[in-house]
């Protein structure tokens, strides 16, 4: 599947991420690409002493990581922001799987993994340990080509016709952020809201609401990075939400801080930047 099912946002004050961490994004190839999204690698090299805590919005997709040091583990999709503390230097690289992939990949039901942090020896078997040595030991783009050699082999043999049909929806919401509502991506779908949340309560382990809601999130929190004096009752009625208090309240809920606390960092961190570069 060449179309995206998962978007580059999520990273908060990604202006600040920048300057302490080198994220970069590499597609899947082959047939593997109909249950992963991406590879994925992050490094950092801080200085002595010095620390850096990188946290994410996380997209509603499991995460298979190989670190040198914790092993390969399986990250479920999160319903809170993700913090990673990072002090010395190091890389991670991993693989994301498409919305209800992993489940379509490995028949795990989506209501075991949210929130889910596990050895992936559990589900791939102590393979997957030599696998993340031979990551450590390679770069980049050589070692997501190993992680793909030994994901491929297990890919199932026949077709999920329901993950199918989830992908197209879950594609539908990412590209048109005019719907807001799931009623709506019902709608759109010719199926009934039940129905559709029985799907993604089946791959994804999280309703269509809760998807649309992180989406439009995601929005806000790159909005607001990119341009800090947004008028933030705009933003609101630009992203669908009824009215500016029920935004700063979604907000406040998942990412910890209110728009216009959220939007003072990131002009701060803007500040800093300009005069560091003086």
């Amino acid at each position: 599947m060449d179309r995206p099912t998962a978007s580059d946002k999520g990273v908060l004050r990604p202006q600040e991420a920048a300057r302490h961490i080198d994220l970069r994004r590499y597609p899947v190839p082959g047939p593997l690409g109909r249950y992963a999204e991406r590879y994925w690698t992050v490094a950092w090299d801080l200085p002595e002493g010095a620390s850096y805590e990188s946290v994410v919005v996380p997209h509603p997709c499991v995460n298979l990581s190989f670190m040198p040091v914790l092993g390969a583990e399986i990250h479920g999709p999160g319903t809170a922001v993700s913090r990673h503390p990072l002090t010395g230097s190091g890389r991670v690289l991993g693989v994301k799987f498409r919305p209800g992939g992993f489940t379509a990949f490995t028949g795990i039901e989506a209501a075991e993994v949210a929130d889910w942090v596990a050895g992936a020896a559990t589900v791939f078997g102590p393979e997957v340990e030599a696998l993340n040595a031979a990551v450590a030991s390679t770069g980049d783009e050589a070692g997501a080509a190993a992680v793909g050699r030994f994901l491929e082999p297990r890919m199932p043999r026949e077709v999920d016709a329901r993950y199918e049909e989830l992908l197209g929806i879950v594609t539908l919401m990412l590209e048109d952020r005019s719907i807001t509502r799931a009623d709506q991506v019902a709608a759109r779908c010719f199926m009934s809201p039940k129905r559709l949340q029985r799907l993604f309560h089946a791959y994804i382990g999280l309703g269509p609401k809760t998807l649309l809601r992180r989406y439009r999130l995601h929005d806000a929190a790159d909005r607001l990075a990119a341009e800090p004096g947004t008028d933030l009752t705009r933003l609101a009625a630009d992203l669908g939400w009824s009215d500016q208090a029920h935004f700063s309240n979604d907000f406040k809920d998942l990412i910890g801080h209110r728009p216009s606390e959220y939007a003072a960092q990131c002009a701060t961190t803007a500040r800093e930047l300009v005069m560091a570069h003086r």
